[in-house]
């Protein structure tokens, strides 16, 4: 597969410079061969059309898909302010083919029908032709987006592979921007789906570690816990923390990073994390996902090092997948809370990137709200979840 790539990226806080500035680096060693398709990430500030209709017009009008971050992620560092794009050609003879598709209003529509809607525009024109792997961007501030998945794996199978990340901002949790073309959006959702066969590997791990004794869910509907044990949801963080419900309230970002739920899933590992949104008067509690009734669930806690250690872990398992092949790109999606829980040392995550897939190898990432992908991403095991603070990558090669 000669995929050809180029990657570029600016810190320039006027849209006109930055989209000149990085679609010029991308382009630097593509010798005018034809883009076929962009992926463009980039800080709140910079999310506007004004940015993408710049792109577009400077790397000949391929299709675009991306959405913002809390900062983007690369080969030269980690930017709070900027924009980093990856332009990539596909040769006729290569037979690489791909369908880009958005869906938008998902709140009017109901994610699961939303999700539902992007998987049938996304097959359009591949109904008969062998499909590997889809990737999708979404707004980060969808309240249900565990059923925005369902609906897309209603189309696309259930275990067929699919990757994603859900929008950010600057922490202010407020608006989040999903790219396609030369529009942004809010309340949407956008993909690629690839056809043709594509060789890539999958990886997502968390490293947080449960605490105490197992919990049961004895009363939720979809994202929001009523009841654990038959007592308020509330309770499982009063009594472990120690604090009042006021308190909790105060605490919750905080609380949130250190210590979400985690969903043991049958027959899988790896516990499913869930970040808590708010703390409801009844003491319910409204998480990030769904968290179906009559889950086991765990309090979790993360530290650094578990963080670092859950990154080395997803590098081996996203490398398995290539069957020992060169690493052509890596799509990074790495989760807001692991780069508030590491702060200064977040760059040793992608040290640890670098030095697992080679230091020339492109990166092109983000720091998301939620991440999208299989617990067990080998050899097509297992259906794909929405996930809280994981670090989740996706290897190309060729």
């Amino acid at each position: 597969m000669a995929i050809q790539i180029g990657i570029g990226l600016s810190t320039q806080k006027d849209p006109f410079l930055a989209a000149k500035e990085a679609t010029s680096q991308a382009r630097l060693n593509l010798h005018g061969t034809k883009i076929n398709l962009a992926i463009v990430f980039s800080s709140v500030e910079l999310a506007s059309p004004t940015l993408l209709k710049y792109i577009s017009n400077y790397a000949g009008d391929p299709p675009i898909v991306g959405c913002s971050g809390a900062a983007i992620i690369s080969n030269r560092g980690i930017f709070k302010h900027g924009v980093i794009i990856m332009l990539l050609c596909f040769p006729d003879s290569d037979g690489l083919y791909f369908n880009t598709a958005c869906v938008k209003d998902i709140h009017e529509k109901f994610a699961l029908s939303a999700g539902e809607e992007l998987g049938d525009k996304l097959l359009y024109g591949l109904k008969n032709m062998s499909r590997h792997l889809s990737v999708i961007f979404s707004d980060g501030m969808i309240e249900k987006c565990s059923d925005l998945i369902s609906g897309l794996q209603e189309k696309l199978g259930i275990s067929f592979p699919l990757v994603g990340a859900s929008a950010s901002d600057n922490l202010a949790f407020k608006k989040t921007y999903v790219y396609f073309n030369q529009e942004v959006f809010n309340n949407a959702a956008c993909g690629i789906l690839w056809g043709s066969r594509l060789s890539f590997g999958l990886g997502t791990k968390h490293g947080w570690k449960s605490l105490g004794k197992p919990r049961l869910v004895t009363k939720s509907s979809g994202n929001i816990v009523n009841e654990i044990d038959n007592t308020p949801a509330v309770k499982i963080y009063e009594d472990y923390l120690a604090l009042d419900r006021a308190a909790l309230k105060k605490e919750l970002k905080r609380i949130s990073i250190f210590y979400p739920i985690g969903i043991k899933l049958s027959g899988e590992q790896e516990f499913l994390l869930r970040n808590v949104s708010s703390i409801e008067e009844d003491g319910s509690i409204v998480f990030q996902g769904n968290v179906p009734e009559k889950s086991v669930i765990r309090l979790m806690i993360g530290t650094k090092e578990t963080c670092l250690s859950a990154t080395y872990q997803a590098l081996e398992e996203a490398k398995k997948g290539l069957f020992g092949q060169p690493v052509k790109f890596a799509l990074v999606f790495d989760s807001v809370s692991r780069y508030i829980l590491l702060g200064r040392d977040a760059h040793k995550e992608l040290e640890i990137i670098k030095q697992a897939l080679g230091k020339d190898t492109a990166i092109i990432g983000l720091y998301t709200y939620g991440e999208q992908a299989p617990l067990r991403a080998i050899n097509y095991l297992g259906k794909a979840y929405f996930h809280n603070q994981t670090f989740t990558i996706l290897i190309v090669g060729g």
